[in-house]
């Protein structure tokens, strides 16, 4: 007696695939850990507590009415959501290769699977970041909450149209991975992340504001904390680097993936 195996839509099968790349991160990501997924909130958590302390009494006046370490965290958790998609996306086909060889698994796969688990994972950890300042008295706008999660969405486009991009071309040129690391440490320096857009001189601040990222931070932090005013920020500047970064990305992704099927 023959058994019919239900065939699925191309769109189904993708998806299911997906679901299971996801869950194959977050037990690669945190089970081997005893906390395991509470290293999504302690881990962003400790680095801006041991930034917040370092530079704190050197900076927080210069952040008005924020207390520092939100201000600090606001573009801590912007900033990894476009490096940390960046990351993904250059280790997306490495760390997925073996499951290449099936036929339902297609490249595009482990970057779709990757940036998802990226932005859920950031997004969680700054609702919570959120939640946490609010009940011990620091007042949240929630007017702008719209805004406010545009310029989460934007910063997360940004790196997944270059964790895209560079994820493939890391196939091809393995040493730029390495070069792909040196580019983003300087960004937490550009990107307005440790210090106000005010603070900066004039005359490099028109520099600075090439950095799509220093609109999304800094406008999301007006969304937040409605006394907060910087001049200059919009959100239509990032919204052009989104599209045009994913573009390329995909061009990339179209033109590259049957390379990817082949190694």
């Amino acid at each position: 007696m023959l058994i019919r195996i239900k065939e699925q839509s191309p769109w189904k099968s993708q998806v299911l695939v997906i679901k299971a790349l996801f869950k194959r991160e977050l037990i690669t990501r945190f089970g081997k850990y005893k906390l395991g997924a509470v290293w999504i909130i302690l881990d962003p958590l400790l680095s801006v507590l041991f930034l917040g302390l370092m530079l704190g009494p050197f900076l927080g006046r210069s952040s008005g009415e924020i207390p520092y370490i939100f201000f600090l965290l606001c573009g801590f958790m912007l900033l990894a959501m476009l490096t940390g998609s960046i990351n993904a996306g250059v280790k997306a086909i490495s760390s997925n290769q073996g499951l290449l060889v099936f036929k339902k698994v297609q490249p595009i796969d482990p970057f779709i699977a990757r940036f998802i688990y990226q932005f859920i994972t950031t997004t969680f950890a700054l609702l919570v970041f959120c939640i946490i300042a609010s009940w011990i008295g620091i007042a949240i706008s929630m007017d702008h909450l719209f805004k406010a999660a545009t310029c989460i969405i934007l910063s997360w486009l940004i790196g997944c149209g270059l964790g895209l991009y560079f994820g493939i071309a890391c196939q091809k040129y393995t040493e730029l991975e390495k070069v792909v690391g040196y580019m983003q440490r300087p960004l937490l320096w550009v990107s307005c992340v440790l210090h106000p857009l005010n603070e900066i001189p004039p005359e490099y601040v028109k520099y600075l504001l090439y950095n799509p990222l220093a609109h999304t931070i800094e406008y999301m932090r007006m969304c937040l904390f409605p006394s907060y005013v910087v001049e200059g920020v919009n959100l239509y500047y990032p919204a052009a680097w989104a599209l045009c970064t994913l573009t390329l990305g995909f061009i990339a992704y179209r033109n590259n993936r049957h390379f990817l099927t082949q190694r």
